[in-house]
């Protein structure tokens, strides 16, 4: 048979009940005019030429005044037939202007198609998979569980065998590095290959499955889907606090929480019944989409593209399809309109974020060792705060005679303001610049002065009012406001302030008031109080705006006293209300003199828990707004936020299955919805991407697209089994996992034979086992573990592990410094290494990890030189590589010969051969001479070598065997699996 003949069959659907030798549509037919045809004749009613539809049967066979496209039995009178064999450039189909030309088999599949009645088929993804009975199967003894029946009945359907069993120092190593990342020592391994029980191999699958570092592992992949980073993406790329969710994921993992609660709680943890910390937590999966604060930017606009973003990723990640496309126009190729792209996207729109600087809303989210810790200093300032508190009679005393001073104080002529004057704005060319520099109005204040060759002055703002927020220009710069006040017996005087962005005030002069911060002015920022005698008094205000709109807001009570508590004061003690009582109660605490050990107290347990509060991870979730709040949303043409059509309601694609009975409109009901039984994808799409973990390719090759554009399954009745055995489970994410490690399929031999090669050369038919690159991320891990460098701390916020310099020096907001980690933090697994966004952590970019700046569904792995130069040169690598050097010199034994043997054993598992042994063993001799006839290149290699170099050592020879160690992490077989 030759290989064209064999890869037609072997990579479509087994064929159907029509008999083998029928066309089918789904596996024939789709793939041809999902192509060629349906852009012009598909299901975009806007793109749509003719007037025809070749994607549903009633249009394609309805009669036509020029003829049917497709008469069914009949493709000498179809015309779809007759434009796709036409030499007439101006008649042929598809259009030469396409670039798009059939085959003459594709034409020749048509024909036969048509002339065998037409049969239209529902999209293969769309129905809901059911688990079929295991087909039968020639050498009985192979399978070890269901999956192996239908991939051997594939392989005896095609004359293949499958390969023996890999040997035990490779299932180790591959089960390892699958399961939790990082390879096994030399006595996990041989401890393994000796124990001869029967569930041997079982055992160790569950070990792994239970360690923490599965979670860690597998949680990589989750971020990927989640576009998990440390920062905000676009160009100013401002750092933002995410690491709590990370966490979560790695959690959840370990946990093995059932994969339709991991999807809930995600989606829509904010809208359960009490919701946990950690159910608000999850909910930072989509707090991931990008937000733009840059100045000049629309917050709307690019709330919208965050809300768009979150549409896609979800139905992306859940369901395996390309809804982005009908953001613009309806999907050209799957059943989903514009409109129902935007009913969906009016559940994802109401929710409080709003692209916001401080990309709030934001919540606490302590550690568990954090949260035991903020709950005993929130007791201690219980304990504080209940003398304090305690109304005695003798306290009852004097706060009736401090009421009685105060409301004469507020009772004296009252303060008198003059009007705003404003001067400037002052250009500056940075936020440091504008903060920092001492403009002309902070040296004296003249109203009558002109600045900037009398481009500037000072004006009067009659029409400000207290209490209301002011806008002031955009320039980047700043502001000052100035206004005098005149008292005529002592007050206390307490300003409520607000600014966009940074604040000073002066108060004759005496600053009072600096802090330097980037946000939107509101109400009751700033608070400030002080004693002023009788006379006049200036008060100057300067207000730095870092860019877009600036603007700032003031109101001032007198006796520093609240509303409510001044409102109390005013009236007879039997006439307060509860809230003006309470006020008027909580104020005299703040002053009264007798109560100031109670109060230092009170505060110094106040400041302990404010200040350990303040160490604690705020992570943006997601949260609904109120109803009185919820955004009407509609159509949006080109999907321009500025260019809204038909407001629509929400909604799911009404080519899949209504939200389930009883289920809200909201996100909660688009998590059931995904979840349900009667979801066709959700199962398919998340076993299809486990199982891709393990083999290089799901089932379904593009992971990223179930729908007509996307490749066909290679062996579909395994995927709806294995979907369908997902769900029945339970959602049992580390049961499916087993399932697929401890098949027969898994442990084969990876080893090609010319057979194999020739007859499937990207093994889709599964006859050995996987022999793939590993992700960065391992690659970097192992590099840690077998060097003897890695810290297993699971968890905590994003780390700084060596890179090359000035890497960061293209970031925007200062924020221009790696900080590289020391200690332990230096040596954390690749998860938690810090993600930049627009500058990414180089060597794992190299090995292709993504940006995360958009949902990841599969990494394309790369070959590039760029690689082997990242691992032999690379900061960090270089570090392993010394550190490697010094475990084989530390307990490789005394010879040349031992500590070779050692360090293959530490990266290869497997005893060595002994042609590997003799190369390194002659790589060291050469270097060790090398390094004695130049003693300042030995000094360079060992330079920074972790713990130092140990006393007693040989430089030339330690040198060696660093470079020694660089070649055994930059063999093939390390970076490879399998």
């Amino acid at each position: 048979m030759s290989v064209g003949a064999f890869l037609i069959g072997a990579f479509g659907l087994l064929a159907t009940s029509n008999g083998a030798g029928s066309v089918d549509f789904n596996r024939d037919i789709r793939p041809i005019l999902s192509d060629h045809c349906f852009q012009c004749h598909g299901p975009d009613e806007k793109a749509r030429k003719a007037k025809l539809r070749l994607d549903t049967r009633e249009d394609a066979i309805a009669a036509r005044e020029e003829g049917a496209a497709i008469v069914p039995g009949k493709s000498s009178e179809s015309k779809l037939i007759e434009r796709i064999r036409s030499t007439d450039p101006d008649e042929v189909m598809p259009p030469p202007k396409t670039g798009k030309k059939l085959t003459p088999e594709q034409a020749a599949r048509l024909k036969r198609w048509i002339d065998e009645g037409a049969a239209y088929q529902g999209h293969w993804s769309f129905t809901p998979p059911r688990r079929t009975a295991l087909p039968p199967v020639k050498a009985r003894s192979w399978p070890r569980n269901e999956i192996d029946h239908f991939i051997l009945a594939r392989l005896e359907q095609q004359d293949l065998k499958p390969s023996p069993e890999a040997d035990r120092y490779t299932l180790i190593r591959r089960l390892s590095l699958d399961l939790v990342g990082l390879p096994p020592s030399i006595a996990e391994a041989d401890a393994f290959v000796l124990d001869r029980s029967p569930d041997a191999y079982e055992k160790l699958a569950e070990r792994l499955l239970a360690s923490p570092a599965f979670g860690e592992h597998w949680g990589r992949l989750w971020l990927d889907l989640a576009r998990f980073a440390d920062s905000a993406g676009y160009g100013s790329d401002p750092l933002r606090p995410m690491w709590r969710y990370r966490d979560w994921v790695i959690e959840a993992f370990n946990r093995n929480v059932p994969f339709d609660q991991f999807t809930i709680e995600q989606l829509a943890g904010d809208l359960l019944p009490n919701p946990s910390l950690d159910q608000m937590l999850a909910t930072a999966f989509h707090r991931n989409s990008k937000t733009n604060t840059e100045g000049g930017t629309d917050d709307e606009e690019f709330r919208v593209e965050a809300v768009k973003d979150r549409v896609d990723t979800t139905i992306q990640v859940w369901m395996g399809l390309t809804m982005g496309c009908a953001k613009c126009h309806t999907h050209k190729y799957d059943p989903i309109t514009q409109k129902e792209y935007y009913e969906l996207m009016a559940i994802f729109n109401q929710t409080e974020d709003a692209d916001a600087s401080d990309f709030s809303p934001k919540i606490l989210t302590p550690t568990p060792p954090q949260a035991e810790r903020l709950a005993k200093l929130q007791k201690e300032l219980k304990i504080a705060e209940t003398p304090l508190r305690e109304m005695t009679p003798e306290r009852q005393r004097t706060q009736r005679e401090w009421e009685t001073r105060v409301l004469e104080d507020i009772r004296a002529r009252p303060p008198r303001w003059s009007d705003w004057q404003a001067a400037g704005p002052f250009p500056a060319t940075s936020i440091f610049d504008a903060f920092g520099r001492e403009f002309e109005p902070e040296k004296r204040v003249d109203p009558k002065q002109t600045f900037l060759d009398g481009t500037l002055a000072w004006q009067v703002k009659t029409e400000w009012s207290d209490g209301e927020v002011h806008n002031l220009s955009d320039v980047v710069g700043a502001t000052y406001l100035y206004r005098s006040l005149q008292v005529d017996v002592p007050l206390t005087i307490s300003l409520s302030l607000g600014s966009n962005d940074g604040i000073k005030v002066w108060l004759d002069r005496e600053e009072k008031l600096s802090h330097r911060v980037n946000r939107d002015a509101a109400p009751d920022q700033e608070t400030l109080s002080f004693l002023v005698q009788p006379g006049e008094h200036s008060l100057l205000v300067k207000i730095s705006n870092f860019g877009g709109p600036s603007a700032f807001y003031f109101k001032t009570t007198r006796a520093g006293l609240p509303e409510a508590a001044e409102s109390g004061l005013r009236k007879p003690a039997d006439k307060r209300s509860g809230a003006e009582r309470d006020a008027i109660v909580r104020f005299y605490e703040s002053v009264a003199p007798e109560l100031k050990p109670l109060r230092d107290t009170y505060q110094a347990a106040l400041a302990a828990k404010d200040k350990f509060e303040a160490s604690i991870a705020k992570t943006p979730i997601t949260r609904e707004l109120a109803p009185e709040k919820r955004r009407a949303t509609h159509v949006l043409t080109l999907a321009n936020f500025l260019m809204k059509g038909q407001e629509v309601s929400p909604g799911v694609p009404k080519a899949f299955h209504s939200l389930p009975e009883g289920a809200p409109t909201n996100r909660l009901g688009v998590a059931l919805w995904l979840m349900s039984a009667e979801n066709p994808l959700t199962a398919r799409v998340q076993a299809n991407r486990f199982w891709s973990q393990f083999f290089g390719r799901g089932l379904v090759e593009t992971e990223e697209d179930f729908g007509s554009k996307g490749m066909l399954p290679t062996h579909p009745e395994l995927l709806d089994w294995l979907a369908v055995e997902f769900r029945e489970s339970g959602w049992d994410v580390k049961a499916l996992l087993k399932c697929i490690v401890t098949s027969a399929t898994y442990r084969q031999a990876s080893i090609v034979t010319p057979e194999l090669l020739a007859a499937d050369p990207d093994n889709r038919l599964y006859a050995r086992g996987p022999r793939i690159r590993l992700k960065a991320e391992t690659i970097r891990d192992q590099a840690l573990a077998v060097s003897g460098l890695l810290c297993r701390k699971l968890g905590g916020p994003s780390v700084f592990p060596p890179q090359p310099e000035g890497l960061w020096q293209a970031a925007f907001n200062g924020e221009r410094t790696w900080k590289t980690s020391t200690g332990e933090d230096r040596y954390l697994r690749g998860i938690y290494t810090f993600l930049r966004r627009t500058v990414p952590y180089p060597s794992m970019a190299t090995f292709d990890a993504p940006s995360r700046e958009t949902c990841t569904i599969r990494r394309q792995p790369t070959n590039t030189p760029l690689q082997a130069f990242v691992t032999l040169n690379d900061p960090a690598f270089f570090e392993m590589a010394q550190a490697l050097a010094l475990r084989l010199w530390k307990e490789g034994g005394l010879t040349v010969a031992d500590r070779v043997q050692y360090g293959l054993r530490l990266t290869l598992l497997r005893h060595p051969l002994e042609p590997q042994a003799r190369a390194l063993e002659e790589l060291f001799a050469s270097e060790a001479e090398h390094y004695r006839q130049d003693v300042e290149a030995a000094k360079k290699v060992l330079q920074g070598m972790p713990g130092g170099v140990p006393v007693g050592a040989d430089s030339s020879e330690l040198a060696a065997w660093v470079v020694v160690s660089s070649v055994l992490l930059n063999m093939d077989a390390l970076l490879m699996k399998g």
